[in-house]
């Protein structure tokens, strides 16, 4: 009488094993996805200044002033993310950009694949669909870039807070090794705490399975807080980041510390996610007290600098599959239940690898290509003026040159020595004052040839279309090199 019921047992058995092996199939197919799109080139301007950096860092050590500029630093060099940098500088030292690429895009996919949930009551295709669509936002934001590391950051983070939610709160106490980390590669560690802070003060001791477990959590995050301070700045590192914060001043008229531009296409991305996760809130019976503040909280750190449209991303991402699983289970699944069992079947394994193989073979004719070295020397002679740098700095050495702040960290790069950039995006040490002065020739102020002439710049490198070239023709300026990207005057 109980072969049966040992028969039963076992059917169910297979059925689990089934059902996480194609949960595990879906999310190694977005994760493949998700890999073609963080594989990018050199595209984040920044990555010139953090890699002539980390050169300098290596053989030199920490500097103590701004080392690129001739413009006076307000402020003393920061160095907070010094192991990025010279992280950075080994990686393309051992492989070339392609390398540093590569590695990029692999962190950017740990995120995504951190990030969403892995329990059994979420559907596999619920978390396929979350990481595309959180990959789809990050287009923007992640390659070569320290913001990965952020992101990669908070998505361990939110990893820790949901097994210390499912009761293993021994993994909290890797969160201190994670912030002494985090606090040497970028500023987004702040948001980290903040995030694992909101657990503690949001998260019911209910919804926990210890009932010590938020003892343990707080106990983390002061430790945390302490380990952060491991670094270049030891406590100065939290009054830097409230600076950047509530005194951005004239640096929010940057490249990176501006506000969303909504006209952009890929604000479109961010647009939908920011709808849809509202919708499969309001339909799935509303998020938790955690998620809901601590989504509104990156949201408004997003409207406020688009840099942080990452953190915002990989945040919701879990929120989408949860809330997305729950919404069809609540209101579209009991309308289907009655339908044949067939279309509840998993896919046979051998399908399944099949599929994953396919889509492997089509990743990696998408992106090795871009890991070569002429694909990176290719895109840097389109989109960097690789050209008019040379001219420069071969028929004017050791001249000043006046250039866009987005192309400041590239000739900082080209030019490491001999203090001829005027500015790039690093507005904590130049200070307003300086800013001040990039914008009065920026914006074409009434005093901006009063600039130009007091601090003895006779050259720039400029887009052929932009406004400052053609002002500077107007003065009689010449152009004595040109390339696909800019002009050389």
């Amino acid at each position: 009488m109980k072969r049966p019921d040992l028969l039963v047992i076992a059917g169910a058995a297979d059925q689990e094993r089934r059902a996480m092996i194609s949960r595990v199939a879906w999310i190694a197919a977005a994760a493949i996805v998700v890999l073609v799109l963080t594989v990018q080139p050199f595209s984040n301007t920044d990555v010139w200044w953090h890699l002539a950096l980390g050169r300098l860092i290596t053989t030199s050590g920490i500097p103590a002033h701004e080392p690129f500029s001739f413009l006076p630093a307000a402020h003393a060099w920061v160095g907070q993310q010094w192991l990025y940098e010279v992280t950075l500088a080994g990686l393309v030292g051992a492989g070339g950009a392609g390398l540093a690429s590569l590695v990029m895009g692999l962190a950017a996919v740990a995120a995504v694949v951190l990030a969403v949930p892995h329990s059994a009551r979420v559907s596999g295709p619920w978390i396929a669909a979350s990481m595309v669509i959180t990959g789809l936002v990050l287009v923007t934001v992640v390659g070569v870039s320290s913001a990965v590391i952020s992101i990669l950051g908070v998505a361990t983070v939110l990893f820790v807070i949901s097994r210390w939610r499912d009761g293993r709160t021994s993994v909290v106490w890797g969160l201190p090794a994670l912030f002494l980390l985090w606090a040497n590669m970028d500023a987004g560690f702040a948001a980290g705490l903040l995030i694992v802070l909101a657990a503690v003060l949001l998260i019911p001791g209910a919804a926990t399975s210890n009932p010590a477990g938020r003892r343990q959590l707080a106990m983390a995050l002061g430790i945390s807080a302490v380990a952060a301070l491991a670094n270049p700045l030891g406590p100065g590192i939290y009054a830097s980041v409230l600076s950047g914060v509530f005194n951005p001043g004239i640096a929010q008229s940057l490249a990176s510390f501006g506000s969303p531009n909504f006209h952009d296409w890929w604000a479109r991305f961010f647009e939908a996610e920011m709808l849809l996760v509202v919708v499969l809130w309001t339909i799935s019976g509303g998020p938790d007290r955690f998620s809901a503040v601590t989504g509104f909280g990156l949201l408004v750190a997003t409207l406020f600098a688009q840099e942080n449209l990452g953190l915002f991303a990989v945040f919701m991402a879990p929120q989408l599959a949860i809330h997305g699983s729950r919404a069809w289970n609540r209101h579209v699944a009991p309308h289907i239940a009655g339908r044949p069992q067939s279309m509840g079947r998993h896919l046979h394994p051998l399908a399944t690898s099949a599929v994953l193989l396919a889509l492997t073979a089509a990743m990696a004719v998408t992106v090795v290509p871009r890991l070569s070295t002429s694909a990176a020397a290719s895109y840097q002679a389109t989109q960097y003026p690789e050209a008019a740098a040379t001219y420069t700095g071969t028929n004017f050495p050791g001249q000043r040159v006046y250039t866009l702040d987005a192309w400041g960290g590239y000739l900082a790069y080209r030019f490491p020595s001999g203090r001829v950039v005027f500015l790039y995006d690093e507005p904590a040490v130049f200070g307003n004052a300086a800013l001040q002065l990039y914008d009065a020739i920026d914006q074409l102020d009434p005093n901006w040839v009063h600039v130009l002439t007091s601090e003895s710049i006779h050259h720039a490198i400029l887009p052929s279309g932009a406004r400052e070239t053609a002002a500077l023709r107007v003065l009689g300026w010449t152009v004595n090199c040109s390339d696909p990207t800019s002009t050389a005057s």
